[in-house]
């Protein structure tokens, strides 16, 4: 494998609400042992479209990877970003950090089926700021979970300034869900640091991704909406 994953510095960017990125996973292994070493272009420039200058069979041969999996053109949804990035890496002209790690199986899971949690190793901070609105699905036991990046890849319609009528397009949302905006009145921080260094994810039908808030034991978040 010529990729070195892990971090080695930290990164930090405020103004990241509506920026467009992209990312990629490159798989080692096979089974239960596989690994996904996940690259994103999150702070990097990048235009939502570039994600297509990958081909992601040329680019595993050229890794010495067995996969590569590119992850479409998305936006961010949080005000600030902070996280621990590695490397820089140029794939096919499109510039990416390491950012984390995943098993294999929940990065595809992530990929296929929506509303399926998945847990990702990677120590950021999500910064939602106060009198900014953020996009919720809340589950009946009380997990909630917060949009962090949407995508036109299935609704080419959606823009952040509409993302408040995601609810009435989802509909195959599990029994007891709903799906809410609300404004801030303080600061929303979701720091995997005080979890481990972990965040459970899930994507809806649209493939707009959220992190989790409350999930189980996680206690990344300095409250609960």
């Amino acid at each position: 494998m010529k990729l070195k994953p892990g971090p080695t510095r930290k990164v930090h960017a405020n103004n990241t609400r509506g920026a467009a990125f992209c990312g990629l996973g490159a798989f080692v292994g096979v089974g239960k042992t596989q690994r996904a070493h996940v690259y994103t272009a999150a702070t990097l420039p990048v235009g939502p479209d570039d994600h297509k200058k990958i081909d992601p069979e040329k680019l595993a041969r050229e890794l010495e990877v067995d996969k590569c999996a590119v992850n479409s053109g998305r936006f961010w949804m949080m005000d600030e970003v902070e996280y621990a990035g590695g490397d820089t890496v140029d794939f096919h002209g499109v510039k990416m950090n390491w950012a984390g790690d995943m098993t294999g199986a929940e990065m595809m899971a992530q990929f296929e089926s929506a509303y399926v949690p998945s847990l990702i190793r990677r120590a950021t901070n999500w910064i939602f700021h106060a009198g900014k609105p953020v996009h919720l699905l809340r589950e009946p036991n009380g997990t909630v979970w917060v949009l962090q990046e949407y995508t036109k890849a299935v609704d080419p319609s959606l823009t952040a300034d509409n993302l408040d009528a995601i609810g009435s397009k989802l509909k195959n949302l599990p029994a007891g869900w709903t799906f809410e905006t609300k404004v801030l009145t303080k600061n929303l921080e979701l720091d995997t640091n005080r979890a481990g260094g972990w965040a459970a994810i899930i994507r809806d039908e649209l493939h707009c991704t959220y992190q989790g808030c409350g999930y189980g034991t996680d206690a990344s978040a300095n409250y609960v909406l």
